[in-house]
């Protein structure tokens, strides 16, 4: 088969879980013995195809054409909408993975912790979106063309039980049996857990959805404990960050963000990893901590303990209290092995299903 990827314009400017379940997704197919290019743009020629490095977010053309198109990405509809259009405009069929939440319900806008600047932060924000689905979807607001872009696709690959759950719920005319949940997977980690660092560790973006405010009140009471929070400001979460920092107290170091590999060896030397986040898919960070046999305090929200089960120590993102518990319990828990975990959730097993679809798809016509 010869298959076009698609993600939003600045997947590789901004990496995020979805680029890296992308270039996994890429890689999966291509070791199926399938021909996969990778394009960024909005409307790329579907005429052909070339086998373009998976980071180039060009496709360059060949007499041939598509079998089908994968897109990724419900949360950037206006974008994602013209990539499908472009699709079915030449014939080609498409299938998504919706990498999708509806954060707007699941972060409560005390999350935003400024009463008199939240109308500020949140409808410039609304109304940005609003102009960019309108422009990029020839008048249709965000939740229309997330439903378009549903409709349209042949397959919908969720992430897990929940977010499939999530998105019948909120798109209730779409068939149930278009979607096929695909789990997010982990590499084989490049070492097992240490500990030697002493310091609970938060990796991330740093803004509301992520939850940090609340991380640094509750190590006000841990404060025999370091927390190393390594990550910069989410898009638009400037603001956020700056309250994060006045509300540290002197146990509590930030990093800007780091390469993997390096990433790799802060948590191996961590005692545990907390991402108490409103939301979580769940984070790829975690997933990388519990295949390394690290401890992890997550959140108590469905995509998270589908995940982990009677691995994680779970807390409610809104209780700094909460987050305070899990910490410790945590924090005595001691290291484990985290084989059978990253055995379980090895990307080759997880895409399996995607793969198995995807061809089903083709062959379907």
């Amino acid at each position: 088969m010869r298959i076009l990827m698609q993600n939003r314009p600045d997947a590789y400017e901004r990496p995020g879980g979805d680029t890296i379940q992308m270039d996994r997704t890429i890689r999966a197919l291509r070791e199926a013995g399938h021909d996969v290019d990778l394009s960024l743009e909005a409307e790329p020629d579907l005429s052909g195809v070339a086998s373009a490095p998976a980071s180039s977010g060009k496709a360059s053309r060949d007499s041939g054409i598509y079998d089908f198109v994968y897109l990724f990405n419900l949360t950037t509809p206006a974008w994602t909408v013209r990539q499908a259009r472009n699709a079915l405009r030449h014939g080609v069929p498409y299938v998504l993975s919706s990498v999708y939440w509806d954060l707007e319900s699941a972060v409560p806008w005390q999350a935003y912790e400024f009463p008199r600047n939240i109308a500020r932060a949140l409808l410039p924000r609304f109304a940005i979106r609003v102009i960019k689905a309108l422009r990029g979807g020839g008048g249709k607001g965000e939740q229309a063309l997330q439903r378009e872009i549903l409709a349209g696709a042949r397959c919908v690959f969720p992430n897990s039980t929940a977010e499939r759950d999530h998105l019948l719920t909120r798109f209730s005319t779409i068939p149930r049996d278009k979607f096929v949940v695909v789990l997010n997977g982990v590499d084989p980690p490049a070492m097992q857990a240490k500990g030697s660092g002493g310091y609970f560790l938060c990796a991330g973006a740093i803004g509301p959805r992520k939850n940090q405010l609340n991380l640094v009140r509750a190590f006000h009471r841990l404060d025999r404990e370091r927390l190393l929070i390594v990550g910069n400001a989410a898009h638009g979460c400037e603001r956020y960050m700056k309250a994060v920092f006045r509300a540290a107290p002197p146990n509590v170091e930030f990093r800007s963000a780091v390469p993997h590999a390096e990433m790799t060896v802060l948590l191996a030397d961590a005692k545990a990893l907390v991402q108490p986040s409103y939301i979580e898919t769940p984070g790829l960070s975690a997933m990388e901590a519990a295949a390394m046999g690290v401890p992890i305090v997550v959140s108590n929200v469905p995509p998270v303990y589908a995940y982990f089960g009677d691995l994680g120590f779970y807390c409610d993102p809104g209780d700094s209290d909460s987050i305070v518990d899990a910490c410790r319990a945590a924090g005595m828990a001691g290291h484990r092995d985290g084989r059978a975990f990253a055995d379980q959730y090895d990307w080759k097993r997880v895409l399996a299903p995607m793969v198995k679809a995807v061809e089903a798809t083709v062959r379907s016509g």
